[in-house]
């Protein structure tokens, strides 16, 4: 994993013994299978020449106007799918190479609700590059928080109580 800060990284690391993290490089970091940006930066972090066929990032922190962290050629490069089409030319990923004239809202491939209804099919071979540009949802989250409370509670590893007296 990498951060612009080392004690950050550091920290992280640390705080999570169980888990086979150490910190590395960008570079090093983008050769990963999966590549997740959360990341608050108002130019491009992550490069397609560090990135490998195959590669999937989620592309999460570029949650406001002005806000990008993927090199556009990435998603020239890309099958871009997106949770909400308007928040994302908004406010997603993709907002500023489409400000920019660089890139343009059909050549979004799907919604996440497409991929997932089975409207579109996902990844198609073991070499195309995908990225998910998430600019948040609260469905997404009330959606993963009850498969985690589901799971948990069939694995008997969770905790049920009253939040409200």
């Amino acid at each position: 994993m990498a951060d612009i800060s080392p004690k950050a990284t550091g920290r992280l690391v640390d705080s999570l013994p169980n888990l086979p993290l150490r910190a590395c490089s960008i570079e090093e970091t983008a050769q990963a299978d999966i590549i997740c940006t959360l990341t608050p930066a108002h130019q491009p972090v992550l490069q397609k020449k560090w990135l490998k066929p195959g590669a999937h990032i989620n592309a999460v922190g570029a949650d406001a106007e002005g806000k990008e962290e993927l090199e556009p050629s990435i998603l020239n490069n890309a099958v871009v799918i997106v949770d909400d089409l308007r928040q994302a030319i908004h406010a997603g990923e993709i907002n500023v190479p489409i400000a920019m004239g660089i890139y343009k809202k059909e050549q979004i491939y799907a919604s996440l609700g497409e991929i997932i209804g089975g409207n579109k099919p996902g990844r198609t071979n073991d070499e195309m590059i995908t990225v998910f540009d998430s600019t948040g949802l609260a469905i997404e989250d009330i959606a993963a928080a009850g498969m985690v409370y589901r799971k948990a509670m069939q694995n008997g590893t969770g905790v049920s109580f009253n939040l409200v007296d």
